[in-house]
């Protein structure tokens, strides 16, 4: 077999910046025989979607298989003539994303003025199909109830995958919503998201970026194990959306889904019903410029969500709050807080118990900061409030095909989302309102592709994608100065001012919350390309691409300053050491809590479908993943390596290493290079009938967190020590913060 021209393409291919490629498309074979179950060879097959006219040609070889490459999804008629026979019309065949769909056709004896027309869908059974996963079809997104309008849903009706778990989605709030699932029990971040084959994976958070109406999605489809070699870059699964395109036909639709409270039930741990007002509209149309040659297709869909969350938290009695703590032993009670030897209230620091449970040495400081707790409202201890989230969103997109002839095809789409949400109780933080956080993303993502075909049997793609995602999270509206409520500290990021954060032991911390804001800013630039070839029995696919992904990212912790409250030097109450002033450290992050990450990545691939009978099929091929490190555009990471001084910042810790120093690359660690993903699997369908088949593969995948690169966020996080936790303990007990705790200098 002659392999020299795919080998020149395929190298004129790698020598292009290309990345991702993943298949969009579909494709239709089968074989073509006479009555008596032989052969025919040299029968012309033609394809011709219904949508747009799109047609596409090829001839059966000498074993009568045929075979229709790079097909876009949608309805298709085939027609096959062949001299001295008649001219067969197989009608109503459905090609979804990364399907083989298997026609075959018997022709009649007689001349091609006959015709025979019949409706044959392709076989259930894809006989060279070795890989799982399962599509999602356009009826079915469209139909199916989901809440919010989800596709991710839909994702949860496959086997094997599974919704996050309610601690983790908890939790990660924002951060994880994206993460939609986890599959075969690898975690959420290892499931890669495309739009069209572009890349639409969070490259911080993972999850995907943009999610686009269920209106304007054609169909998606899941591949959930052993995909073939043009797939990589996750050990979950690969979630592939096609969006619609116009059509020949004007069709378009609005829709308008609005829910409220009228007919909910009441929490549990609320007095009244929580209020919710919720809207979801929006508008699409499609048709063509050109006939049978230029489409264009559109939505625009808003999301307002007002919607009410119940929380309840232990908060200080009345009592409590003026250093009164005997409120626990009613009058006549012998055997509670107040006569139970375990249960005095003792000052280690000055060696002393507190008559009745009462302290008389309250901090001036501590009194100021009571306003940040609200009083109870539900018993002695209990503070429960209904808060309202706020969420708005407004996307939009466009997506324009047009068709030079049957062997180019040009397609361009534009994707914009634009949303905020307010959160009166943040996801991590206070759990009593008085410090929201807001929160703000907008992305967006372009691809163009283009499908040349040199041939019936040799087809190639370039595709080239965009994506930008801007994502403020944690961002603070309560800007309450430190200065204001008696510290003589200041804030370290002045993006960040607010009050610190206060944990006190068995009580609701109250405070902006120790992380945040993360504002991260990514752009991902992905090329890729691939080139299709049949000869003989093989199928023959070659592909790869490059990846150049920059993040901007901001992370604060602390920055306002942490106080941690147990039950010391008070015993055994933590609130009384709060009011006596004296935690048991605190913490303020300084320095340059900003990051520039950049990463690289290369990957190519080969495979081969071969068709050793019609019963028996190969999938053969071989993957490569080169990884690069991420870097820091101002060496802003450390390494540590226990024992050794830097040269690059002398005065560094010992341990901490940086780019630059002997041994210490920009990426921190060596690039991995032995990224070989072979992949092997067999369909062997046992009676020829394609009514069942037996199938077995087996794959290697790679994803950055297990090649020791890492995360971009775990770059940001490898920075120099900007975080210090200090003991506070000063001789003045009467003033244990001295009017000003330490902070790293």
């Amino acid at each position: 077999m002659n392999l020299l021209k795919p080998l020149v393409c395929l190298t004129a291919l790698l020598f292009v910046p290309i990345a991702l490629s993943q298949q969009i498309t579909g494709s239709i074979r089968g074989t073509v025989t006479d009555p008596s179950g032989a052969v025919i060879e040299g029968a012309t097959v033609s394809a011709k979607q219904n949508e747009t006219g799109l047609t596409r040609t090829t001839t059966a070889d000498h074993a009568g298989a045929y075979l229709l490459l790079e097909l876009p999804v949608g309805h298709y008629q085939l027609q096959i003539e062949r001299n001295g026979f008649q001219t067969y019309l197989p009608q109503g065949i459905i090609l979804d994303v990364n399907e083989t769909a298997t026609i075959p056709a018997s022709l009649k004896v007689g001349t091609g003025n006959e015709k025979v027309e019949v409706n044959a869908d392709a076989e259930l059974i894809q006989g060279t199909v070795t890989s799982l996963g399962t599509v999602v079809s356009e009826r079915e997104v469209l139909d199916l109830p989901l809440n919010g309008r989800n596709f991710t849903q839909l994702g949860l009706l496959q086997p094997g995958v599974v919704p996050l778990t309610p601690g983790l989605a908890e939790a990660g709030g924002s951060l994880r919503a994206s993460q939609a699932y986890a599959v075969n029990g690898q975690r959420p971040e290892s499931n890669n998201f495309l739009i069209d084959g572009a890349n639409n994976f969070n490259g911080v958070d993972g999850g995907f970026v943009l999610k686009p109406p269920v209106d304007a999605a054609a169909e998606f489809r899941i591949l959930t194990h052993n995909a073939n070699a043009e797939f990589g870059n996750s050990l979950g699964s690969t979630t592939n959306i096609i969006t619609r395109s116009g059509t020949n036909q004007i069709h378009g639709a609005l829709w308008e889904f609005f829910r409220n409270d009228v007919f909910d039930a009441t929490n549990f741990f609320a007095t009244s019903t929580e209020p919710l007002k919720q809207n979801q509209f929006g508008a699409s149309l499609g048709g063509p410029v050109r006939k049978d040659k230029t489409f264009l297709f559109g939505f625009y869909e808003g999301f307002r969500n007002r919607q009410g969350q119940t929380q309840s938290s232990t908060v200080p009695s009345v009592a409590e709050r003026s250093g009164d703590f005997s409120a626990s032993c009613p009058e006549g009670f012998t055997g509670g807080f107040c006569n139970n030897p375990n249960h005095q209230l003792f000052n280690v620091f000055l060696n002393k118990p507190y008559p009745n449970n009462r302290l008389t040495d309250i901090n001036p400081l501590s009194t100021g900061l009571l306003s940040l707790f609200p009083l109870p409202n539900s018993g002695l201890n209990l503070f429960t409030s209904t808060q309202i989230v706020t969420q708005n969103y407004d996307q939009f997109g466009i997506r324009l095909d047009h068709y030079f002839s049957s062997s180019d095809a040009l397609n361009f789409r534009y994707m914009f989302n634009d949303g905020n949400q307010f959160n009166p109780i943040p996801t991590s933080g206070a759990s009593v309102p008085g410090f929201p956080v807001g929160q703000d993303q907008r992305a967006q993502n372009f691809v163009a592709q283009e499908t040349h075909t040199f041939n019936p049997s040799l087809i190639g793609v370039v595709r080239f994608s965009y994506l930008r995602n801007k994502f403020l999270y944690g961002e603070r509206t309560n800007h309450t100065t430190p200065a204001s409520l008696g510290f003589k500290y200041e804030p370290s990021l002045d993006l960040a001012v607010g009050p610190p954060f206060i944990q006190v032991n068995g009580y609701t911390p109250v405070g902006d919350p120790i992380i945040g804001p993360r504002n991260s800013y990514e752009n991902a630039f992905d090329y890729s390309g691939s080139l299709s070839w049949v000869h003989g029995r093989h199928e023959l696919k070659f592909g790869g691409g490059y990846q150049h992904l920059q993040i901007n990212v901001l992370q604060g912790i602390a920055t306002n300053g942490f106080f941690v409250f147990v039950p010391f030097p008070v015993v055994p109450n933590a609130f009384a050491s709060f009011l006596f002033g004296q935690p048991i450290f605190f913490l303020q992050g300084r320095g340059d809590f900003s990051r520039g990450i950049r990463g690289n990545s290369l990957n190519g691939y080969a495979q081969d479908t071969y068709r050793v009978s019609n019963r028996l099929t190969l999938n053969l091929g071989v993957r490569y993943e080169l990884p690069f490190p991420y870097t820091e555009i101002k060496n802003r990471q450390t390494l540590f390596i226990p024992g050794r001084q830097s040269t690059v910042v002398p005065d560094a810790p010992t341990g901490l290493l940086y780019p630059g120093d002997a041994g210490v690359p920009a990426g921190l660690i060596p690039t991995f290079k032995k990224g070989f993903a072979p992949r092997v699997g067999f369909a062997w369908d046992p009676t020829g009938s394609s009514k069942w088949l037996v199938t077995s593969a087996y794959g290697v995948f790679y994803e950055p967190y297990y090649t020791g690169q890492g995360g971009p966020l775990q770059s940001l996080i490898s920075a120099p020590p900007y975080l210090q936790t200090e003991q506070v303990s000063t001789p003045n007990f009467a003033d244990p913060f001295n009017g000003n705790p330490p902070v790293n200098g």
